[in-house]
């Protein structure tokens, strides 16, 4: 499957927030070239002449993807995927992964060889909530505009994965989104048994302006706008959310505003829920509706792995 990079976002949503994710991109492609220069220096180091290439953490950083939160891999400046154990060479600060699996890599014109973007979210599955590797799946879309098709082609390649369910549920719950926490902040919405809101919504006045909003319950008039800090580090921007606000509120719409300290823990998130199930004049339910119960199922969480372990080794005729 060809890498694509594509010059911007095409849809609506990149233009309503462009000046923040322009911001966002470059500070991303900052660290993407600080992170290839290191990476350049590391192979002058490593004395094999086996194939290996730059993954999880690391292809993430040089592809200028945001990293997932709570993960749960071990601490390291370097992630290298080897096909075979042997392989692998000993260098402090690089944790080597061995990966059987029929993965596919890019190389990048300077020469440094990364795992596939899609294969890199396949093996984050073991390392990640299904939550979180819903946000890393949205932000590879956000980033190379592949389509919940390619994710699901590529896993079909893939035996006896680790975290395989995980990466069918979050398929299930993907789409697309404008920013890592626009994504937590819906799934925390579907978590605690609110419906799936309407992403990116365009409400026009009579004047004819369009006013985009991140997320809407468009039957009750109720809209959910992401506050970050660079909304408030770009005066213009900031300007622009506060009038569109304004707005909105004056046309009779409900405007609930999210921030970062809301999403950092399930109590943030529930009060988060309640304020918007107030507005929507719904009680709050605290579990999620039927169609999205795999974001608290106990089976798909992270330290479910070693069930996960013993079943892959069953299956391949390994101990334990």
């Amino acid at each position: 499957m060809p890498l694509r990079y594509p010059a911007r976002m095409s849809n609506d949503a990149y233009i309503h927030n462009g000046e923040i994710n322009d911001y966002v991109r470059r500070n991303l492609a900052e660290q993407a070239a600080a992170k290839a220069y290191a990476c350049k220096n590391l192979i002058t180091r490593i004395r094999t002449e086996q194939p290996f290439c730059f993954s999880l953490h690391t292809a993430l950083e040089l592809y200028a993807i945001e990293r997932p939160a709570h993960c749960k891999l071990p601490s390291s400046d370097f992630y290298i995927t080897v096909r075979k154990q042997q392989h692998r060479s000993s260098i402090r600060n690089v944790s080597y992964q061995t990966w059987s699996q029929p993965y596919e890599t890019y190389a990048f014109p300077n020469g440094l060889v990364c795992m596939h973007p899609i294969d890199t979210w396949i093996q984050y599955a073991q390392h990640l909530s299904l939550t979180e590797l819903v946000v890393l799946g949205e932000a590879i879309i956000r980033r190379f505009g592949y389509s919940i098709d390619s994710f699901r082609y590529k896993l079909t390649a893939f035996h006896r994965v680790t975290g395989r369910k995980r990466c069918e549920e979050a398929l299930k719950l993907m789409q697309q989104s404008d920013s890592v926490q626009e994504t937590r902040a819906r799934l925390a919405l579907l978590r605690f048994g609110l419906s799936n809101p309407v992403m990116h919504y365009s409400i026009t006045n009579p004047q004819g302006n369009t006013y985009i909003v991140d997320m809407a319950y468009p039957d009750r008039k109720v809209a959910i706008e992401y506050d970050g800090d660079h909304h408030r580090r770009f005066r213009n921007q900031y300007v622009r959310d506060q009038r569109k606000r304004r707005e909105l509120r004056a046309l009779g719409w409900i405007v609930i505003e999210v921030f970062a300290e809301d999403l950092k823990n399930e109590a943030g998130q529930r009060a988060f829920a309640n304020n918007v199930a107030s507005a929507l004049q719904v009680p709050l339910i605290g579990t999620p509706q039927k169609q999205f119960c795999a974001l608290v199922d106990p089976k798909l969480r992270v330290n479910a792995r070693r069930g996960e372990r013993r079943r892959y080794n069953a299956h391949a005729g390994k101990r334990p």
